[in-house]
C-alpha cells in the first residue's frame, strides 16, 4: 500500500498506537433508513454505509494487491481508521465546530482545475469526485483538524527543560559521523572490472576510467559519490574506508557486482550542537505529546460509543463500491 486518502493521513498521523476498544457490537434488527446502499455500522445512532468505507479508504484500496484483499489484519487496521475519524467527526459536530466555508471552496476549486488533478486523487481517491463530493471530504477533514486543535494542540507545551534533557540523553553523548570523498566503479562483469583496474594501473585517471567502463549512475561524474558515511551504503563500502586518502582499492566482490575505490579525503563531522537540534527535539517531543492526547481522546470516545455493526466490509467488494457517487 503507497498512498493514503488524505482523511486516512490525518487518522494514521493522530492515532499511531490507539487502542481498538472491543465495545463493537452485533446487531441484526436494528432499524436503518431504507436506502438502495448497504448499512454497514451505526456509530452513536447514525448509520453509516459500506459506500462511506469505501470512499474513505479509496486510495489506499486502488493500490492494494490481491493479498492485502484477503488480509485479516489489513481490513481491520482500515475499519479502525475509519471508525476513528467518524467519532472524532461526530465529536467536532457534538462540539459545533464551524469551519471556513469560503476556505472548502477555494480548496475545491484549485483540486478541481487541470493542475490540481493529481492531489485531487490523494485527498479523494479518484480524478473523477465531482466538486460536492470533494468539498464534503474537505469539510471533514477541517473539522477534525479544528477538533485536534483545539482540544489538543492549543494544550501542548514543549518545556525548554525537556528539550534540553533529550539533548543530553540522545545527542549530546553521540560520536561525529565519519565521512569519506568516495570515488567508485562499479560493473557486474568480472572482464570489464579487471580492463578497468589495467587502466589505473597503468595511470589512467580514475574518472576518465569509471566514465568508460562503471555501470553506476555516477560515472557520468567520473565515478563521483561526494562524502558518503560508511553506515548509510551497502556493507561492501566499509572496503572503501580502509583505505588511506589518494589510495586506489583492489577490485571487490559484493553480491551486487564488481567495485573499485577510491578515497580523496576523509572528515568528521563536528559534534552535534544544542542549537542545532533544538528545533528537531521540539518538533519530535510536540509530536509524541500529540499522539499520546489523541490516543487517549479516541479512547475515551470509544469508551463512550454505541456502535452497532450491521454486515461485515468485503474488501473485495472495494472496485466497485469506490465507483458509485456520493451520497452520505
Amino acid at each position: 500500500m503507497k498512498k493514503f486518502s488524505i482523511l486516512a493521513i490525518l487518522l494514521l498521523f493522530f492515532t499511531t498506537g490507539c487502542i481498538f476498544f472491543e465495545k463493537e457490537k452485533n446487531a441484526e434488527n436494528i432499524d436503518a433508513k431504507k436506502d438502495n446502499r448497504t448499512a454497514y455500522v451505526v456509530i452513536n445512532g447514525k448509520t453509516l454505509y459500506t459506500d462511506d468505507f469505501f470512499k474513505f479508504a479509496g486510495v489506499v484500496l486502488k493500490e492494494m494487491n490481491e493479498s492485502d484483499f484477503k488480509n485479516q489484519e489489513v481490513k481491520n487496521y482500515l475499519v479502525k481508521n475509519f471508525i476513528e475519524h467518524n467519532l472524532l467527526l461526530q465529536e467536532a459536530q457534538r462540539r459545533n465546530i464551524k469551519v471556513d466555508e469560503k476556505k472548502i471552496s477555494a480548496v475545491t476549486e484549485s483540486f478541481l482545475s487541470e493542475a490540481g488533478t493529481q492531489d485531487l486523487k490523494v485527498y479523494s481517491g479518484s480524478y473523477d469526485t465531482d466538486a460536492k463530493a470533494l468539498s464534503e471530504i474537505l469539510r471533514e477533514k477541517f473539522m477534525v483538524e479544528t477538533l485536534i486543535s483545539d482540544m489538543i494542540n492549543s494544550n501542548i507545551d514543549i518545556k525548554e527543560d525537556e528539550i534540553k534533557k533529550e539533548y543530553i540523553d540522545n545527542y549530546s553523548q553521540k560520536e561525529p559521523s565519519k565521512k569519506a570523498h568516495i570515488f567508485q566503479i562499479f560493473t557486474t562483469d568480472k572482464q570489464v572490472a579487471e580492463k578497468a583496474m589495467a587502466e589505473l594501473t597503468r595511470g589512467l585517471a580514475f574518472n576518465e576510467v569509471a566514465v568508460r567502463y562503471s555501470e553506476g549512475p555516477e560515472k557520468e561524474d567520473g565515478g563521483d559519490l561526494g562524502f558518503i558515511i560508511d553506515t548509510d551504503y551497502p556493507e561492501i563500502f566499509g572496503e572503501a574506508f580502509k583505505l588511506k586518502p589518494g589510495k586506489i582499492s583492489d577490485i571487490v566482490k559484493s553480491e551486487y557486482g564488481y567495485h573499485i575505490f577510491l578515497v580523496k579525503e576523509y572528515s568528521r563531522s563536528k559534534k552535534i550542537d544544542y542549537d542545532d537540534v533544538k528545533t528537531q527535539i521540539h518538533f519530535s517531543l510536540y509530536n509524541k505529546e500529540q499522539d499520546k492526547k489523541i490516543e487517549e481522546l479516541i479512547n475515551e470516545l470509544y469508551k463512550n460509543a454505541d456502535i452497532k455493526y450491521l454486515t461485515d466490509i468485503n474488501l473485495n467488494d472495494a472496485s466497485l463500491s469506490v465507483k458509485s457517487g456520493s451520497n452520505r
